[in-house]
């Protein structure tokens, strides 16, 4: 080819590189020509850019269960609150078998008392107790699924007295279950209520005597509560049950009666069991399953009794309610004769001087 032919075709090839850009921003932007006819702008636009209409803001929301598809909701734990006793605090260890059956992380398990805010005194009114339980109740409920309540003796009665006072479903109770509670009233309360003002200073020998060989103080506004406390009816939608051992000789039978709940009495599995079957009731094997089985499945277990425990139980427990009655009543025969003594020279003195050390005793336990 002669030199000028192929510098004139060199220079027409350089003069059309410019449209050729142009039609290739405009075949990739996707905008149309504009409306005056005039070709778009020969500027390309970067093929990562997104067209307006696709434009969002970024979010600044940090992504959730709910956000991200296919992640797991953990479910809410339940609560399991302990209500001790007559006598009890809520650093005794009374529950700690009993707590060996919620260490499976699905529970927190809380002892009432234990929480400043919320002060059980088990020496003070019931209707103070229950208060205070339905306040924590009321206050912690919220943050699960369910509240199981477990109480032992008077805290049965403090339990009563609560779902009496609207404690019920609607605050998330699930379960309800009395270990040997005294939902009749307490023969062992109602005694010294009824003894007391017939042997007047004596009552401070009985007192000190009492609160040293079993701890609780028998002259007390939560004794003289027990003494003429009565069956409350059961809440609905509440699961109830009453449980505890044959051998318990401070809650009888008629104490623990208890209208519309049913009942699983055991026989002791150990000697110590057969001895303070009341003590005894927190640490039974039988028990303490059937406690655990019973909140798990919110429902209650079948009767799962052998034939034997079932023949002995109605048989074994008015026996040991009817000795303990028999040693309460011989203790007050003994009070009254002191009491009467008292009235002869021979023997006031001794009596009055007693009562003195009693009286200090007390004093020195806080009574």
């Amino acid at each position: 080819m002669p030199l000028r032919a192929f510098l004139r075709a060199a220079i027409l090839a350089l003069a059309l590189l410019p449209a050729g850009g142009a039609l290739t921003a405009l075949a990739d932007d996707g905008r149309p020509p504009d409306a005056t006819g005039h070709p778009p702008s020969p500027i390309p636009v970067p093929r990562s850019e997104l067209r307006p209409s696709a434009i969002h803001p970024a979010s600044t929301k940090a992504p959730t269960s709910v956000d991200m598809p296919g992640a797991a909701v953990l479910p809410k734990k339940e609560l399991v609150i302990f209500v001790g006793g007559y006598g009890s605090s809520a650093g005794d260890g009374a529950f700690d078998q009993l707590k060996n059956e919620f260490a499976d992380g699905h529970y927190d398990v809380v002892r009432f008392g234990a929480d400043p805010p919320f002060r059980y005194d088990t020496y003070d009114a019931i209707d103070r107790s229950a208060d205070a339980l339905i306040d924590e109740i009321r206050a912690l409920g919220p943050g699960y699924s369910a509240v199981n309540i477990v109480s032992h003796s008077m805290g049965g009665a403090v339990v009563d007295r609560a779902f009496d006072k609207g404690l019920g479903a609607g605050d998330g109770v699930a379960t309800d279950i009395a270990i040997t509670g005294p939902h009749s009233g307490a023969f062992f309360a109602a005694v010294p209520t009824e003894t007391f003002p017939l042997i007047g200073g004596v009552k401070d020998i009985v007192r000190d005597v009492a609160m040293t060989v079993a701890g609780p103080d028998p002259e007390s506004r939560a004794a003289r509560d027990l003494a003429t406390f009565r069956p409350v009816a059961p809440p609905r939608s509440v699961l109830r049950l009453d449980t505890g051992l044959a051998t318990d000789g401070f809650v009888s039978q008629a104490d623990a009666r208890d209208p519309g709940v049913p009942q699983r009495v055991f026989l002791p599995g150990s000697p110590g069991e057969a001895i303070d079957g009341h003590g005894g009731s927190l640490t039974s094997k039988a028990v303490v399953q059937l406690v655990g089985q019973t909140v798990r499945e919110h429902r209650i277990p079948p009767d799962n009794r052998d034939p034997i425990t079932r023949t002995l139980v109605p048989i074994v427990w008015p026996l040991v309610s009817d000795l303990w009655r028999t040693v309460v009543l011989t203790c007050v025969l003994v009070t009254l004769v002191i009491a009467v003594a008292r009235v002869l020279p021979l023997v006031r003195s001794p009596i009055d001087r007693a009562i003195a050390w009693c009286r200090a005793d007390l004093r020195r336990r806080g009574r």
